[in-house]
């Protein structure tokens, strides 16, 4: 979703070092059985939510973007296209665990966020006055969501939609995580630049940056009131953690890379995200017990072909959704280049249960 492009050289020595230093840590992680979720027509698919029934959405269509279908996959069923507004353009970026799914689709000249479930189909979102473009990023429990309408933070409740204040100085927000309390995590502009925020209680925080970094964003936010995401200035693009009491903390990066990012987090403080390293850009997991780990060291069953090159969430029971490439010239100790491997054979999408 939000990671860039990294053009790494492979060397056996880095592999190396990098076998070592997840060695120690990747024995005391569960391993994990790998389920390929397919792909709609067109080959290629992103994947966006995860519930814990273990219901899956994101967009699946051609390798370069186009004709784009939101979708659900489901343990029974596999992977099935929404088949919203009579097959436009579409994503699904979140599902709650009753299965209501929230998203975009394309509409005439402009995007609107939706709101899905298999009882009642499909119902655009209400903008906001003087909008005309919309998404939705996260859905609860209590079935609120967040997203965009415009350049502004919104909350949808019911039929209702209201704008989230942004920070001072700023012209611009999104809203992009939710937990079950109503916390939300986002991001805003302002006079010092683009900042991680959390909005509670009918108020913004700004969560600041990393030292020495220029901007920052948080992707979402659990039920406990931690924040993940990533910071980012000269020397590269840092995955962080944020809580209450200990602020914001980096997370651990591979010797060699510049660039980590986190997207996803459950209530028992697992997170999953992208990390570089001198081997490429691959999916990993941060835990207090563990540290982090290359999510490609831990799965059963994989084609030895298959590089997982990011995972964007995690629920309760700990089952992951990961997305990577499955080409015949590559492994897990060769680098994937997005403009090769990416866009050549299109991404995979993936399911992740714990042994």
């Amino acid at each position: 979703m939000k990671s860039a492009p990294f053009k790494i050289i492979a060397s056996n020595l880095a592999v190396g070092l990098l076998t070592l230093a997840v060695s120690a840590t990747a024995l005391a992680q569960k391993a994990y059985r790998i389920t390929d979720l397919g792909v709609l027509r067109g080959g290629s698919a992103r994947v966006h939510g995860l519930n814990s029934r273990g219901q899956v959405v994101g967009g699946s269509g051609f390798v370069y973007g186009s004709d784009r279908h939101a979708f659900l996959w489901q343990g029974q069923g596999g992977m099935n296209d929404l088949r919203l507004q009579n097959g436009q353009i579409s994503e699904a970026f979140g599902i709650n665990d009753a299965g209501v799914v929230v998203g975009t689709v394309n509409a005439a000249t402009t995007t609107a966020a939706f709101r899905w479930s298999s009882s009642g189909g499909m119902r655009m979102l209400p903008l906001l006055p003087g909008t005309n473009a919309s998404v939705a990023y996260a859905i609860n429990a209590s079935g609120e969501s967040v997203g965009r309408c415009g350049n502004h933070a919104v909350l949808w409740t019911g039929d209702s939609v209201v704008e989230l204040a942004g920070l001072p100085g700023g012209s611009w927000s999104e809203s992009h995580g939710l937990n079950n309390r109503g916390q939300i995590a986002g991001f805003s502009s302002s006079g010092e630049g683009t900042r991680a925020v959390l909005w509670s209680g009918g108020r913004i925080r700004n969560l600041g940056v990393l030292p020495g970094d220029l901007s920052s964003r948080a992707n979402t936010i659990n039920d406990v009131g931690t924040v993940v995401g990533a910071s980012e200035g000269r020397t590269g693009v840092h995955a962080f953690m944020w809580t209450p009491a200990g602020g914001m903390e980096a997370l651990e990066t591979p010797e060699g890379g510049n660039y980590s990012e986190a997207f996803g987090i459950n209530s028992a403080g697992q997170i999953v995200g992208s990390s570089g390293s001198s081997v490429g850009t691959r999916a990993v997991i941060w835990s207090k017990s563990t540290g982090l780990v290359d999510l490609n060291t831990l799965v059963e069953g994989a084609p030895p072909t298959l590089v997982l090159t990011g995972a964007v969430a995690i629920n309760e029971t700990g089952e992951i959704v990961a997305f990577g490439v499955d080409e015949p010239e590559l492994s897990k100790s060769l680098e994937v280049r997005d403009d090769r491997n990416m866009h050549h054979a299109g991404t995979k999408v993936f399911l992740l249960s714990p042994q």
